[in-house]
């Protein structure tokens, strides 16, 4: 059993889900004014050891209670998680803490310091190393936007939704902003709906056709909350798509639920891109959770990652495996050149070589794009 140090990941947790026998954190209330995008609206205020998080969170209803109750007892004491799987214990204070929920780990093979899931989240040395050509903003992500929306490329602009994320992947290209400027970085994180429609509209002048909700994870919102973002959107005469890319319901499956799939049910198209890097991470549950998804285009992102998926044989078993359950592989990413993640850079020849290998194995619409971000251009450039 993992231990009741986990309990520090309760900056997270939603207050009204504690009931039973679930653990109870020390939690203060404070009702806020009603607005008519998100009422019965609560600020709730958690310690942890990393930092106290003022975090306004929205009531939630019973479909979410099963995913929020699992995050609560997510990992992040790496002397826990070293512990439970048995492998030598890794004490690396980075400044970007440990995050990893509970079945992710059930995943994990005990015994095995390589396992390829482990290493996607467990704080290594290596991360203190700096490296030429690594920095904290690769994409130039600070001049691309203001208010919590980036328009980087025509007709799409991104916002970042939500601050949080159900898991802290080490190569995260945003780790460097953790933790998140709160609230003024996420427009739907404001007190009231004149402070998040002001930035919006930005949206709706220069073109725009696509809103890319991003963060963080969107699906961090309950139902309830994602809905009320959604019904903004699709308000906007000038949207015509939305994408929304999340490796929550990967992390844990549970997020996927019949509410959510009606919740995604939009008068326009709408792609969920699910961020996955290893077959492994594919398990039962998910499977079985991934046919509640009915609404929604499904698309996966991975990242092309040292140690962890650089070989054919893992690539082509992880793109069988999503075409199998109806995802389409849309991108292979070269890593973002993110300060202390250089040990998972993986060579563009090797990328390619890999590609074209895939390319011989798999039916084309099993491979995906290998693309990289270059800072300022116009697009993803193809590789």
């Amino acid at each position: 059993m993992l231990e009741a140090g986990d309990k520090r990941i309760t900056g997270y947790l939603h207050a009204n889900l504690y009931a039973g026998e679930t653990p109870r954190p020390r939690i203060r209330h404070k009702t806020l004014a009603k607005t008519s995008i998100f009422n019965k609206a609560h600020f709730v205020q958690f310690r942890n050891p990393y930092r106290r998080l003022l975090l306004r969170t929205s009531q939630t209803n019973v479909s979410d209670t099963d995913w929020q109750t699992e995050f609560s007892a997510a990992v992040t004491d790496t002397n826990v998680l070293c512990r439970h799987l048995d492998v030598p214990a890794v004490n690396v204070e980075t400044g970007y803490p440990l995050l990893v929920p509970k079945p992710f780990i059930q995943r994990m093979e005990t015994g095995n310091p390589n396992d390829p899931l482990l290493l996607q989240v467990l704080p290594q040395p290596e991360e203190l190393q700096e490296t030429i050509g690594f920095s904290a903003d690769p994409l130039n992500e600070s001049a691309a936007g203001t208010n919590g929306i980036l328009i980087k490329y025509p007709h799409r602009a991104l916002v970042l939704a939500s601050p949080h994320c159900g898991i802290h992947c080490r190569f995260c290209f945003r780790r460097c902003q953790y933790p998140f400027h709160f609230p003024h970085t996420f427009p739907f994180q404001q007190k009231n709906e004149a402070d998040i429609l002001m930035p919006l509209h930005r949206i709706q002048d220069g073109g725009i056709e696509e809103i890319i909700l991003s963060g963080g994870d969107p699906l961090m919102f309950g139902d309830e909350r994602l809905s009320e973002i959604c019904q903004h959107i699709i308000q906007m005469p000038n949207i015509k798509r939305l994408r929304i890319h999340s490796r929550l319901p990967i992390v844990l499956p549970s997020r996927i639920t019949p509410q959510l799939n009606a919740v995604l049910d939009l008068p326009i198209p709408v792609y969920l891109v699910l961020h996955v890097n290893h077959p492994n991470e594919l398990n039962d549950a998910f499977v079985q959770h991934r046919r509640l998804l009915r609404s929604p285009v499904l698309l996966s992102q991975t990242v092309l990652l040292r140690r962890i998926n650089d070989d054919i044989e893992t690539l082509a078993k992880l793109f069988t495996a999503l075409t199998d359950i109806g995802i389409v592989p849309y991108y292979l990413h070269q890593l973002d050149k993110i300060q202390s993640a250089a040990h998972f850079e993986v060579s563009i020849e090797t990328g390619c070589r890999l590609i074209k290998q895939l390319r011989s194995r798999l039916s084309g619409y099993a491979v995906p794009r290998y693309v990289r971000e270059v800072a300022g251009a116009s697009c993803k450039e193809i590789l």
